[in-house]
């Protein structure tokens, strides 16, 4: 399927299936019907989208926006913003994982070191846990404790209880982590 420039993120709507792409340079979202294989919605946003998470029934997507420092809410329905949470001043956000029962979203914030948890209920940014420097990707343990976060600049992976909300662990990986990935033990 064709996207826009610089596609970063992907998230699945875990309701209807459909395949959510985030396009930095030109600041779009696709909506991609992948059992139709075509775009269902191509939506301007601007602000460098970077990745999106949705909530347990799939009416809300959260996404990330490195240049503007927020994260948006967007309705799966309409496939319109609904509204902005504003994260701490240098905050550029990157990678967005929900908790399992979908009440808290965490979003690492880039240069911002520190990964911001924020309140799905209310909207709001409840803590900020401080973490390696230049912080990226991001992904939650399969029973939803712990929290995984690429810290690209400090070479370094943080562990993070999210229960406690911090960094109980640092493991050193090789140059620039980018990404996580989490896998469910069989």
């Amino acid at each position: 399927m064709k996207v826009s420039a610089e596609p970063e993120g992907v998230g699945v709507n875990p309701v209807n299936g459909d395949v959510y792409v985030t396009c930095e340079a030109d600041g779009e979202i696709f909506v991609i019907a992948p059992d139709q294989q075509r775009v269902l919605a191509k939506i301007a946003v601007g602000g460098r989208p970077r990745s999106i998470a949705f909530v347990p029934d799939g009416s809300r997507g959260y996404v990330a926006y490195e240049s503007g420092g927020y994260v948006a809410i967007m309705s799966t329905g309409s496939h319109e913003l609904i509204g902005k949470i504003q994260l701490a001043q240098g905050s550029f956000p990157m990678g967005t994982a929900i908790s399992n029962e979908g009440h808290e979203l965490y979003v690492s914030t880039g240069r911002g070191n520190s990964v911001a948890v924020i309140d799905t209920v209310k909207n709001n940014v409840v803590a900020t846990i401080p973490v390696g420097a230049r912080v990226w990707g991001i992904a939650l343990s399969p029973d939803g404790k712990k929290l995984y976060a690429a810290n690209g600049a400090s070479d370094d992976v943080s562990v993070i209880d999210v229960v406690a909300r911090k960094e109980i662990k640092r493991v050193k990986v090789g140059a620039g982590p980018w990404g996580i990935a989490v896998v469910a033990p069989k």
